[in-house]
């Protein structure tokens, strides 16, 4: 969320995530909580991919800039996982969704708010400083997020609680629009779809769907809507033309270095930009997630990146598969369902947008490993009377049902 970034004086710059870091690495330290790591194919994943990308930036172009890019992302893979060894139950699970789809959806409300009340007249930012500063990935997360609504709206006791969240749904959408984001807008209409395919009660995507769309054509401003014609041929504007451009040239950084690439941001050397990109080309971010982890990490680092996002999915399509048609694990089954969602919006979105570190994108890949773990072993270890924290959602003492059912009776 970056709520500091908000902030006024010294506390934009203060280091309130590695305060909070330190703090929460230190009491699970002192936790006699399970300190173990749920191995699965998604955390040896991650692991290898860390590795790897330490690898490459021994053998980075910009090795000095490198380094600093890698730290941050270990940083990001340190605290995915703790989400791991922590986030062990349903409700814990339940309240992570939550915290998530609030910090974010606070950017897509805020910004379908301001998008109708000025007319789509000016962009919808994310905070400064932030992996969602800019509006093209800040228009990502809110595609990423919209499905974490829907389920938290479908397994929700109050209807208060439905009611906002499907509102805060229809906002946030309009939120996207309001960035102006041209791979935002694949994205949304990406998800919409897939909502609707995936989702129970689709009266309320077709809802939402449809307030996007009546702001679409009654709101936005010619500008937004030219800005969007230059979809159907991507060489009408300089943008999509670039784009091509860096593609092509972390093609060709992979051909001749296919092991290790160019290292992190190496697109940012002059020399290595003349020798692989097209004559005449203007420097710039690969934009697209596939394009620059091939680039960058060579076509290692692609398999290990794209064997992530494979494995993300089969998590979820098994959750699927095992909960489907059974009440009692209906919330695994809508979980799973929405974490495809928002993974094909992570997919469609980021094949124009140079977000393969975003971190968002790891934590899902988490929670789909510990999704899988907790619905397979089908129950809840809390107690019988527990429920989730937050949005009223009940979690059913399975356990306790099945274990009465196998003691003896008496009297």
């Amino acid at each position: 969320m970056n709520p500091h970034r908000l902030c006024y004086g010294f506390a934009v710059s203060f280091p309130w995530v590695q305060l909070i870091a330190i703090v929460t690495l230190a009491s699970l330290m002192f936790s006699k909580e399970s300190k173990k790591i749920p191995w699965s194919a998604v955390s040896v994943l991650l692991v290898m991919f860390l590795l790897w990308t330490g690898l490459t930036t021994f053998f980075a172009v910009l090795p000095d800039l490198a380094w600093v890019r890698w730290q941050a992302f270990a940083k990001v893979l340190v605290m995915v996982f703790v989400t791991l060894i922590m986030v062990n139950t349903r409700e814990r699970m339940h309240v992570l969704v939550w915290v998530i789809a609030i910090s974010l959806s606070f950017y897509g409300i805020k910004g379908g708010v301001f998008t109708m009340l000025g007319g789509g007249g000016n962009r919808v930012y994310g905070p400064p400083g932030s992996f969602i500063a800019d509006n093209n990935d800040l228009a990502m997360a809110l595609c990423m997020i919209m499905p974490l609504m829907r389920y938290l709206q479908l397994h929700s006791r109050s209807r208060i609680v439905r009611i906002g969240l499907g509102v805060g749904l229809a906002l946030t959408g309009v939120g996207v629009l309001g960035t102006y984001s041209r791979g935002g807008l694949i994205g949304l209409a990406v998800v919409g779809v897939a909502l609707l395919v995936k989702s129970r009660r689709k009266l309320v995507v077709v809802l939402a769907v449809a307030v996007i769309g009546a702001t679409a054509f009654q709101f936005m401003p010619p500008e937004w809507t030219a800005r969007m014609d230059t979809l159907q041929d991507a060489k009408q504007t300089d943008s999509g033309e670039t784009r091509i451009q860096s593609w092509k040239f972390a093609a060709n950084v992979a051909i001749h270095r296919p092991l290790t690439g160019g290292g992190f941001d190496d697109y940012l050397s002059e020399p290595l930009w003349s020798a692989y990109a097209p004559e005449g080309s203007i420097q710039r971010a690969i934009h697209s997630i596939y394009f620059r982890t091939l680039g960058e990490h060579g076509f290692v680092g692609l398999l290990l990146f794209l064997g992530l996002l494979f494995t993300t999915w089969r998590n979820c399509a098994k959750v699927r598969k095992r909960t489907r048609g059974d009440p009692e694990q209906s919330w695994a089954f809508d979980l799973a369902s929405m974490l495809q969602v928002s993974f094909i919006a992570f997919m469609a979105s980021g094949a124009f947008l140079p977000m393969p570190y975003f971190d968002l994108s790891y934590q899902l890949m988490a929670l789909s490993a510990v999704l899988a773990s907790v619905s397979l072993k089908g129950v809840v270890v809390e107690r019988p009377e527990s429920h989730a924290l937050l949005g009223g959602a009940r979690v059913p003492a399975t356990g306790a049902r099945n274990r009465a059912a196998r003691e003896p009776t008496h009297g």
